[in-house]
């Protein structure tokens, strides 16, 4: 049979206990040559990829990023992540965030950062006389490479490199997984009534909420990262708590909740609750564990670009007590 926690009361009026308990759109056309008709440009809004990469692993500790991936992308439509590859606009001339990726190889060559244009070694390399070599002698080494891009304005250009170039390959979302990795994200600390060493009582509302919700427990939080030419600024905010309540219930809040204070009485809580219908008493040692899972998303803007990241969940947890109750009559 199975055994009955049971809390004996004297009192009618029946008030949780106020303790806290602490632990720790698809790719589109955005520029058309007006010359050939053709798209120049493709870009990603926010969450407009593919399904992301899988997210990075994270702790109760803090948050624990993958190192940045130096596979290149073909197109900014691979990932979330944007492209490694983008577009700088000339002065006086505006491009809205989200129009700067750009695929690293085309018929033209192979994409530079720094010189916002495709680049392909010539075929016959000019005369050691030809102002291209800018008075260089050819044989003291480099090479000209014909410089273009169809992205306003176009242009072509040639241009004298002393090594081959190298071709871009971190995107800017790598890069504000970067900057999350600094920001020392961690599981919340676990706010609920009643709190761990008193006893709740079946049928009374368990309140749930964030204690001492913080910057890095709850967010926002805001980092800034540079790598592979790219500088990104980073915003990472908590999404939702997902609530494991121990009994076979799980609970989503969108909010950090509302601390329980003694005058709510036996009022529910506005936004993050539960009510026990069962008394912890088969439960391993008596008692419900309790988690709490954060999802951190991060939104980042950066090298003409921006995107959202969803990071894996940080997790924490607290046991409670749930007993029902009798009054005594004497």
């Amino acid at each position: 049979m199975r055994g009955v926690l049971t809390v004996l009361l004297v009192l009618v009026a029946l008030v949780p206990g106020t303790r806290t308990a602490t632990a720790a759109d698809p790719a589109h056309c955005t520029l058309v040559n007006p010359s050939t008709g053709r798209c120049v440009v493709q870009a990603l809004g926010p969450g407009q990829g593919d399904d992301p990469p899988p997210a990075h692993p994270a702790t109760g500790s803090g948050a624990n990023t993958q190192d940045a991936s130096t596979k290149p992308r073909d197109s900014p439509a691979d990932s979330d992540a944007g492209s490694p590859c983008f577009f700088t606009a000339p002065k006086g001339i505006y491009m809205a965030p989200g129009d700067h990726g750009v695929p690293c190889t085309s018929s033209q060559g192979s994409w530079s950062n720094e010189l916002s244009c495709y680049l392909s070694p010539m075929a016959n390399q000019p005369r050691a006389s030809d102002e291209a070599w800018e008075g260089r002698d050819p044989a003291d080494g480099g090479a000209i490479y014909e410089c273009r891009s169809e992205v306003v304005p176009p242009f072509f250009r040639t241009v004298w490199l002393a090594d081959p170039p190298d071709a871009p390959t971190i995107a800017p979302g790598e890069v504000a997984r970067m900057a999350a990795a600094e920001m020392d994200l961690q599981a919340i600390r676990i706010g609920i009534t009643p709190a761990p060493g008193t006893a709740g009582i079946v049928g009374l509302p368990t309140w749930l909420w964030v204690d001492g919700a913080n910057a890095t427990t709850f967010g926002p939080i805001t980092r800034t990262a540079t790598a592979g030419g790219a500088t990104v600024t980073a915003t990472a905010s908590v999404r939702q708590i997902v609530w494991d309540l121990g009994d076979g219930t799980t609970l989503t809040c969108a909010t950090p909740g509302t601390p329980y204070e003694p005058h709510f009485g036996a009022d529910p809580s506005p936004d993050c609750g539960h009510t026990y219908t069962t008394d912890s008493g088969d439960q391993p040692g008596g008692t419900f564990t309790v988690s709490a899972t954060s999802t951190w998303v991060v939104e980042w803007e950066g090298a003409g670009q921006q995107g959202t990241i969803t990071l894996d969940g940080l997790t924490s947890e607290v046991t409670v007590t749930i007993g029902e109750a009798q009054v005594l009559v004497s």
